[in-house]
């Protein structure tokens, strides 16, 4: 029996970054790992920084996301973030200077906006970092 695809559309402020159809979606969120098949419930749920495994049926993708939101509807399904990137468009040298920068700058915060701000640089960093190693 052939499996079911679902159509997903995955924007960011600049641009749609994919639109297809997919047979799974795997995103993070602070509850934890969310996967999504054809068929699931109607929701809407916050995305932290994280790697998005999407699986088209013939192949598995890999993505890097920062903070956003997955929106599950019957017709389909849409996430909203504000960036999203390829493994292959994420720079090492770039984000581990970032991470740099940002620990220093979490350890020496002299607010509660600059410490959230670093800590939510970091996480996007540390996800960066991660979809390399995938």
């Amino acid at each position: 029996m052939p499996t079911r695809k679902f159509q997903i559309e995955i924007l960011t402020p600049e641009k749609t970054f994919f639109e297809g159809e997919l047979e799974s979606l795997v995103v993070e969120t602070a509850e934890g790992l969310i996967g999504i098949l054809a068929g699931h419930s109607p929701l809407v749920i916050g995305l932290i920084p994280g790697v998005v495994k999407m699986n088209t049926g013939d192949k598995e993708l890999i993505a890097v996301n920062s903070e956003g939101f997955v929106e599950v509807r019957s017709e389909k399904t849409v996430v909203l973030c504000q960036t999203m990137e390829w493994p292959e468009e994420v720079e090492p040298n770039r984000v581990a200077k970032a991470i740099e920068e940002h620990e220093r700058i979490l350890r020496q915060a002299k607010s509660a906006t600059e410490y959230k701000l670093s800590r939510a640089t970091l996480a996007r960093a540390f996800a960066r970092m991660r979809v390399l190693k995938k």
